[in-house]
């Protein structure tokens, strides 16, 4: 036994190392950082921070205690399908860590989750070379070393759910390899459709590069055009079937594209390059890694000094055929256009530019590179003397431009610059060098201090360029978010939304169970951004915030609740959670419940998620940019009331220009400071009249870039982006008390668009309101895609409409039948309504689910009949042999 441990470790030793060496690398950085929960910091940073961990959070949730969120989930903005954010965001099997770690310790489970991610993609990348390498036992840790810190890898750490794609694609190759071998391999088929599965977007992107990598591989093989053919046919249908495979996530996924993303596709494409090709030499640079970058950069490429080399020599290898050769430099041609010519950038991107972090493709153009610099050095680490001073010169002009035009690159330095030059120079001259045998293992040991020195440099001053959130700042807004919504779900059973006056990120209701209209997500459908830019409250392409709602859109959209901060008075250490938007409405509220750093609030008008109202209902469209009339319409038609307006403009009592040249109108006219050199603001005062709330709206010019607001000598509390015109609530229950609100200008001008007060009759809006309550419908959520219930109505001139978005999915049975549905305001479900009392069922199942399901099993059948026909032949012949 001890023997065969000896011998199982003298053979694998290697494969334990690829994997430890970034572990202990990274695990040694994250501790001198004082991360979670080695100290008061974290990993959450930018995206990490603001978007993933809360679907981490929801994605325990989902596998613990709800699953048919999985299918839809109505904390999704006011409700959507969830199987294309699962496809997206959360399929990794990695993710299952996670289940292991309560919500306010999931900082601590990312770090893990990103460890054990570095330690899988340096061994996946260290078992393809040691395939390809048979007779190399340590060489390929120098190169897996590379692969798991290279500037890709560590630059997108804070994107978990793009990793695995570098780990699982060593993986494909490896078994495509296996393939292209052998007659029938199911490895193949399989691990693709793990990889879609995994990440569609990312294994989108390894597809298109397998095909390169299949042509390259006929090039290193002496194959007739008929063994050719058939190696192609091989791959084309094992590729089809590891789609198949996947299409349980694929197929419902593409349909959720197609309302989401699908809709920004790019119709127009600029044969240009985004940048001039020679800048990309710049990311070759130890700690070439900025927040600047991040937004918009050039691509991560940086891979390591000895990689490069490898790489750049592969092409002058003579010992390698020139038909490969030539077929790998056509190849990276391809791969480095990609990254700076618009039309293959947005190829690689499903045709559409990405909203940060750009050139997302470009781990696999480090994976390419350095499996070609193995190949080149795997027979010796040594290089001729001409090729090591053409290598020289390369490196040499490479860093004399950088140098003659740094103020071009603000994430490189003078003293990056040396640092690459040192660690270029060294291993050079390391490579030159040629010891006696006895000394070859020295000579590796160095060079692997050398690989292992510039990584892991290159790691510590890319990430030392990003600012982190504390543990703090995460778990004390969580801890708030998850006693409020602890408390409503114990109150209340029924469906309602919960709208809030704070918040931490605008996922708190898929990672708290709260159902707060608000989302942050790349699978977002279209249709609700323009929703929610039509009722006044901001949105764009991937995100929607309700932080702008009035006593109508509270109600029709069923925000039953609203969670606000404490003043920061009434805590002893101050308020630590962020106020959202003001909210004066909230006093025409009742008060329910005061948790440690919250109140809870019930709105009583809430309608619930459907109800009964005028067909005028189906013939209103709406549009943007008037939101106050939107919603005024939307209550008349629901109402079947003709021409009652409930907000009426209101004239401010005084107007006091500082700095700013007077005008005799203010909205939608230009203000100009008059001195450039000083601040200019212009003070706006009023005194409502009545206890009716007071709104203003904003139009898009009114946004944080072009002025600060200030409400009573304090910051107004509103979402500083915005689209469309959106509506401040500024009083409620204020009648005598006077108002300032106050715009700084931020540059020289200022349009005051859609900039108008508004006072709403309280009043005749809670009557309207009433009438709809008093329509008798009754929905009792069974799950997250199913309620049951009933509706009673009068007469036949109604339609039964929801809040619900509309969907294909969404199916309703009314007396047991099912009945047609249709669209209302371009964006929620609806049927038609008849007169008298009737049962009601609504279900949810993604469309092309089904079909998918069928796809996926009739593949599987094919993978089971792959895998056990060899044994069925391998026993045929040995019976036909005893014979």
């Amino acid at each position: 036994m001890r023997t065969k441990l000896t011998q199982f470790w003298q053979t694998k030793y290697p494969l334990f190392l690829s994997f430890f060496i970034p572990v202990i690398i990274m695990l040694t950085y994250f501790i001198s950082r004082g991360m979670s929960p080695f100290g008061k910091s974290s990993l959450l940073t930018v995206d990490l921070g603001q978007q993933y961990i809360d679907f981490f959070a929801y994605f325990r949730r989902a596998l613990l205690h709800d699953p048919s969120s999985f299918f839809y989930s109505f904390s999704k903005e006011i409700g959507g399908s969830m199987i294309g954010e699962w496809a997206y965001y959360l399929m990794s099997p990695f993710n299952l860590i996670f289940l292991f770690f309560p919500q306010k310790t999931l900082p601590a489970g990312i770090m893990l989750v990103t460890l054990v991610k570095y330690g899988c993609v340096g061994l996946t990348f260290c078992a393809l070379l040691r395939k390809k390498m048979p007779t190399q036992k340590v060489t390929p840790l120098l190169f897996s070393t590379c692969y798991a810190l290279m500037g890709w890898f560590v630059a997108n750490q804070l994107n978990l759910l793009w990793l695995d794609a570098a780990i699982f694609l060593p993986l494909v190759i490896l078994a495509l390899d296996s393939l292209l071998q052998q007659q029938n391999n199911w490895h193949y088929p399989v691990l693709l459709a793990v990889l879609l599965i995994d990440n569609y977007y990312m294994g989108y992107m390894v597809c298109i590069f397998l095909v390169a990598y299949f042509f390259w591989y006929l090039t290193t093989k002496r194959l007739t055009l008929r063994e050719n053919a058939a190696l192609f046919l091989r791959f084309a249908l094992n590729s089809l079937l590891g789609v198949g495979l996947a299409a349980i996530i694929l197929l419902p996924t593409a349909f959720s594209l197609i309302e989401s993303k699908g809709q920004y596709t790019q119709n127009f494409i600029h044969f240009k390059f985004e940048y001039a090709p020679l800048k990309m030499l710049s990311k070759f640079i130890v700690g070439a890694f900025n927040f600047q970058q991040m937004p918009s950069g050039y691509p991560n490429l940086f891979i390591g000094s000895l990689a490069l080399i490898g790489f750049l020599t592969y092409f002058l290898n003579a010992k390698i055929g020139l038909r490969e050769r030539l077929a790998a430099l056509l190849i990276s041609i391809f791969l480095f256009l990609s990254l700076c010519f618009e039309p293959l950038d947005l190829f690689w991107h499903g045709m559409q530019f990405p909203v940060w972090y750009p050139y997302r493709f470009s781990f696999i153009v480090s994976f390419w590179m350095l499996l070609l610099a193995a190949r080149s050095l795997r027979a010796t680490l040594h290089l001729e003397a001409w090729k090591v001073w053409l290598c020289f010169l390369l490196f040499a002009s490479s860093l004399t431009y950088l140098l003659l035009n740094i103020k071009k690159f603000s994430f490189i330095s003078n003293e990056t610059l040396l640092f690459t030059a040192v660690f270029a120079t060294l291993t050079l001259a390391t490579l030159a060098f040629t010891p006696k045998p006895k000394y070859a293992r020295v000579k590796f040991l160095w060079l692997f201090v050398l690989v292992t020195t510039e990584i892991t440099l290159n790691a510590c001053l890319s990430l030392n360029n990003l600012s982190y959130l504390t543990a703090k700042e995460y778990t004390q807004p969580t801890t708030a978010l998850m006693q409020d919504s602890s408390y409503l779900n114990k109150r209340d059973h029924a469906a309602y939304r919960t709208g809030q006056v704070y918040s931490r990120t605008k996922n708190d209701g898929i990672a708290n169970s709260l159902n707060t209209g608000s989302y942050f997500s790349s699978a977002l459908e279209k249709s609700i951004p323009d929703f929610y830019g039509m009722i006044g409250n901001p949105d764009g392409d991937n995100y929607v915030t309700y932080s702008n709602g009035t006593m109508i859109t509270d109600s029709l959209l069923n925000m039953k609740y609203f969670s606000a901060p404490k003043a920061f008075s009434e805590l002893k250490n101050g308020q630590p959670l962020q106020q959202l938007t003001e909210k004066p409405d909230l006093k025409a509220y009742k008060m329910i419940k005061s948790n440690s750093l919250t109140r809870l609030y019930q709105n009583k008008s809430a309608l619930g998620y459907a109800y009964l109202a005028d067909t005028s209902l189906k013939s209103f469209s709406g549009f943007y940019d008037n939101p106050l009339e939107y919603q005024t319409q939307w209550l008349n038609n629901a109402t079947g009331t003709k021409g009652l307006a409930y907000f009426t403009a209101q004239n401010f009592n005084e107007v006091v220009f500082q700095n700013i040249s007077q005008q005799t109108k203010l909205t939608n006219t230009i203000f100009r400071r008059k001195d450039l050199t000083k601040d200019g603001q212009i003070i706006f005062k009023f005194t409502p009249t009545t206890n009716d709330s007071y709104y203003l709206t904003l139009g898009p010019s009114l946004d944080e870039d072009n002025v600060t607001w200030y409400l009573n000598n304090r910051q107004l509390n509103q979402y500083g982006t915005f689209r469309h015109a959106v509506v401040v609530n500024l009083a409620n229950h204020a009648k005598g008390q006077e108002i300032v609100l106050t715009a700084k200008l931020k540059k020289s001008s200022l349009w005051l668009n859609n900039f108008v007060l508004y006072r709403m009759n309280n009043a005749v809006v809670s009557q309207k309101l009433a009438t709809l309550k008093n329509r008798t419908v009754k929905l009792t959520q069974k799950s997250q895609r199913k309620f049951e219930g009933y509706y009673e109505a009068k007469n036949n001139r109604l339609l039964l409409a929801t809040t619900i978005p509309y969907s294909k999915g969404w199916h309703v049975l009314v007396d047991g039948k099912s009945v047609p549905t249709f669209k209302v305001q371009n964006t929620f479900l609806a049927i038609k309504a008849v007169k008298g009392r009737h049962t009601l069922k609504l279900t949810f199942t993604p469309p092309y689910f089904v079909i998918g399901c069928l796809i996926s099993g009739l593949s599987i059948l094919i993978v089971v009949y792959l895998s056990i026909r060899p044994r069925f032949n391998k026993r045929r012949r040995w019976s036909e042999k005893d014979l």
